[in-house]
């Protein structure tokens, strides 16, 4: 069999000794004992209905109290100390003096970076005196030039004036040359298509002429076949010897002598005198059509035939017209060549006469320039080079007062002192801080985890902070990255915004955070689960006996586990412990004041 593991609650514990004392005594009482261990009795239990959500787990840490701000004033330079204005607890405020140093070689070394300014300055102003005066020569060079220039220029503007009057004459006239020759370019493109549209339309009458001539021969041949087949005599007398043969069998005495079908016979002959006379009159109305047919084609052959010499007429027209505008270009093409080459002509003209008033005179302008600005440019190098030399002075100026700032130490926070370490006569060296400076309007603790609960945490999470039983809510701010190769843990800092003067700067408090969660669970009363060596279980009642569940667990505080699977909350757990609870085992059911065998009496008062 194997061994089983039962864990106490200090509800079972109470049960346990109940029973206990109730063994002691039966025990006492001999063969009664016995008669009683032979009872079946139910047992009595409490159930409660698993809940589903969600356990969090809370963890407490050590943690350290230092300030967000904390930073050491330390002097740049050794110096007697005149004057330590603030004392350890005092406020300050940023930038408020703290100590003053002996600063009488810097302010010696000031003066005399301010003197060698001075005169630096002094030679600044000669020297834009000395460049004022060569531009104003330069100045006054470039006058004269612009004088003569000036009259020059007049002189070449009213030859290249009149020049240019003629080469624009010369290029309106090649203007309207050109205006022409598209004028009849236009025409003769206007004349080419009336030309092709006439030779489509010559064309076209020509061939309405052929069908009409063709229409003509066909209804003359159509009217002679009429005529010759037809022939009015023939038809004529086609009649008569059909009349006669009719009268011929009408006459007395015929029918009795007439051997064979008379009646038959004579309808017949009067069948075909009827024929011949529609015959006749058939050949009458188709003389008269192709009459007509034969005067309808000789009209239109003839309107066709006139169709075609106006056509004609009209074309060769065209084609003079376009011969007139092809001369006509050739003309306006000579006379645009000799334009052409006038305008030449005069073009270089004028280029040799602007070529002529030019010589001799950019070279010797360009040398006076050149003269009065080599003045100017040696003054503004006169100028440049004295106001090197004043920036100079003025950076040994900023690096003296630079210098002497460093003699008085100021706050470069709002904080509180934390620490003095110099007085006034002692000597103060950059070799430790003078002041120490924290800024406590803002706390920071700081507490070490494991690898696993630091991946339960997050920045932003909120924390509480224990001090002496005071609590402080604080925030994560940071969470390492980094093993600490001395504890093996990872620091976590937390932010506290309104500390108080009970969090002093290195204290230890108690940091208590939210670490491992889960979500969607079944949660039950810890108690509830028992062991079988490695394998938890839990009894749950099914028709008034209680039944044995294997479940599967997972984390777990001093009042609640979770179950992963083995139970859901449709189940009733037996909450309750007693020595005698099994696999099969009857129960009844005991919460609170109601005690009924066989039903479930749920925390809200409903049954199952």
């Amino acid at each position: 069999m194997q061994k089983q593991y039962i864990k106490f609650s200090r509800r079972a514990l109470s049960v346990l000794l109940a029973s206990a004392c109730a063994g002691m005594m039966i025990t006492g009482c001999g063969e009664a004992a016995v008669e009683e261990e032979t009872i079946s009795e139910a047992i009595p239990v409490e159930v409660q209905s698993p809940e589903a959500g969600t356990l969090t787990l809370k963890n407490e840490f050590v943690g350290i109290v230092s300030p967000e701000e904390f930073v050491y004033v330390v002097p740049m330079v050794s110096a007697e100390v005149l004057s330590a204005d603030v004392a350890v607890g005092d406020t300050v405020s940023a930038g408020q003096e703290l100590c003053k140093l002996d600063s009488e070689a810097a302010q010696l070394q000031l003066a005399s970076a301010q003197a060698q300014y001075d005169s630096v300055e002094a030679n600044v102003d000669a020297a834009e005196v000395g460049y004022e005066i060569a531009q104003a020569q330069y100045e006054s060079a470039l006058a004269q030039i612009d004088i003569q220039n000036e009259q020059t220029q007049r002189q070449k503007d009213l030859q290249l004036y009149q020049m240019q009057i003629q080469i624009d004459s010369i290029n309106s006239g090649i203007d309207d040359i050109n205006e022409q020759m598209a004028d009849l370019e236009e025409d003769k493109r206007d004349a080419k298509d009336q030309k092709s549209d006439l030779k489509k339309a010559k064309n076209q009458a020509s061939a309405y002429a052929d069908q009409a001539s063709a229409a003509y021969g066909q209804a003359q041949a159509a009217y002679n076949a009429t005529i010759e087949a037809y022939e009015y005599d023939k038809k004529q007398m086609a009649y008569q010897q059909a009349a006669a043969a009719v009268t011929a069998m009408e006459l007395p005495g015929v029918e009795e002598s007439y051997d064979g079908d008379y009646e038959g016979d004579l309808q017949k002959k009067k069948d075909d005198l009827k024929a011949a006379g529609e015959a006749l009159k058939t050949a009458e109305e188709q003389i008269d059509y192709y009459k007509k047919s034969l005067n309808d084609a000789r009209s239109a052959m003839s309107s066709a035939q006139s169709a075609v010499s106006q056509t004609e007429s009209a074309y060769e027209q065209v084609k003079a017209g376009i011969d007139s505008i092809e001369e006509g270009q050739e003309k306006l093409n000579d006379t645009l060549s000799d334009t052409y080459k006038s305008l030449e002509q005069t073009e270089a003209l004028k280029n040799m006469t602007e070529a002529s008033l030019n010589i001799d005179t950019t070279p010797v302008q360009d040398a006076s320039k050149k003269t009065a600005a080599l003045s100017v440019d040696s003054a503004a190098a006169t100028v440049n080079s004295a106001k090197v030399g004043a920036q100079g002075a003025k950076v040994a100026i900023d690096s003296a007062e630079y210098q002497l700032d460093m003699y008085t130490l100021k706050a470069p926070i709002d904080g509180v002192i934390e620490a003095v370490n110099v007085k006034e006569h002692d000597f103060a060296s950059p070799s430790g801080p003078a002041f120490v400076i924290s800024n406590k309007n803002t706390m920071t603790v700081t507490f070490n985890v494991s690898e696993g609960i630091r991946n339960t945490l997050r920045v932003g999470q909120k924390v509480q902070v224990d001090r002496n039983g005071k609590l402080y809510d604080a925030v994560i701010t940071e969470i390492g990255t980094m093993i600490d190769q001395n504890t093996g843990l990872f620091a976590v800092k937390s932010c506290v915004s309104t500390p108080d003067a009970s969090l002093l700067t290195g204290s230890s408090v108690k940091v208590t955070a939210d670490t491992y969660s889960q979500d969607e669970a079944v949660l039950i009363p810890y108690d509830a689960v028992y062991y079988d060596d490695s394998q938890p279980y839990v009894y749950v009642v099914e028709d008034g006996i209680a039944r044995r569940r294997d479940v599967e667990t997972g984390i777990f505080d001093a009042e609640t586990i979770t179950v992963l699977s083995g139970l859901s909350v449709d189940d009733v757990l037996i909450t309750s412990w007693s020595a005698n609870l099994r696999d099969g085992a009857e129960i009844s059911i005991q919460n609170g004041e109601d005690q009924e065998t066989g039903n479930i009496t749920t925390g809200d008062g409903g049954a199952e």
